[in-house]
């Protein structure tokens, strides 16, 4: 716990002098404003919830994907990133650490985006759950600091992390069916989205907000979760190869 919590303090203090780590605080209200002058010149107030919630939701996947990498990327321009994955203390706990207290930047995305809706727009979106939705939205930032966590290790394999960053944000802002839900997206793009916990938690933020009951939400909350643990599974064992991989041959790629 002790390792953890100083790895938190370590990004903490970093990220509110990182400019690229509060980008999204300024990306999301614009975002909300695109999709929602959208949505209203075309007459589909049915997606406002989705307008506002994906909103959300694209900032902080946006924050897990590049401060997962750019944490892995600042450690190898300052020339300690050897030094951090041969470290006494599982690399998996450091980079989980150092990844958790900036998904509440992220999470901040989706107070602003419900803001705009109401400022700019005269919107009332009133939540029929709040509770639940309160529940799914720290699932929600736990499995996305899960996955962060793995996709920390392909970081660490890949020499070049803007190109892998790229790879993983826009295509799977469609895949999470963030702004537009899958079932209105093409069968296989469907599919394919089910896999991704982001899908889960999107309409289920949706249900939490619009919906009078939210059909089997518990099981859908242990789906993100589940999700979210197997992805935090898979990036402690990719972690610890790497971990053990340097302090045999002193390569940190494993390509």
């Amino acid at each position: 716990m002790s390792t953890l919590l100083a790895a938190a303090k370590v990004q903490w203090h970093t990220s509110i002098r990182a400019p690229e780590h509060l980008l999204v605080l300024a990306t999301a209200p614009l975002y909300t404003l695109i999709f929602l002058s959208v949505f209203r010149d075309t007459d589909r107030p049915d997606l406002v919830a989705n307008a506002v919630i994906g909103t959300g939701l694209l900032g902080i996947w946006f924050v897990a994907v590049n401060v997962a990498g750019g944490v892995i990327q600042n450690e190898r321009w300052m020339s300690t990133l050897e030094l951090v994955i041969v470290a006494p203390r599982p690399l998996a706990l450091i980079m989980c650490g150092r990844i958790l207290p900036v998904m509440l930047i992220g999470s901040l995305a989706l107070g602003e985006s419900w803001l705009m809706a109401v400022v700019a727009f005269g919107i009332d979106l009133p939540v029929q759950h709040p509770v639940l939705a309160l529940v799914i939205l720290l699932v929600t930032l736990a499995a996305s600091a899960c996955t962060a966590t793995m996709l920390a290790a392909l970081f660490v394999m890949s020499r070049n992390t803007e190109m892998v960053q790229a790879a993983l944000s826009y295509p799977f802002y469609v895949l999470g069916g963030l702004v537009f839900p899958l079932s209105s997206l093409p069968n296989e793009v469907e599919f394919l989205g089910r896999f991704f916990y982001l899908s889960w938690a999107a309409d289920l933020l949706r249900d939490s907000v619009t919906r009078s009951t939210v059909d089997h939400a518990w099981e859908r909350i242990a789906t993100v979760a589940g999700m979210g643990t197997v992805a935090l599974f898979i990036g402690v064992l990719l972690l610890r190869k790497v971990s053990d991989r340097a302090r045999t041959t002193g390569s940190v790629s494993l390509a």
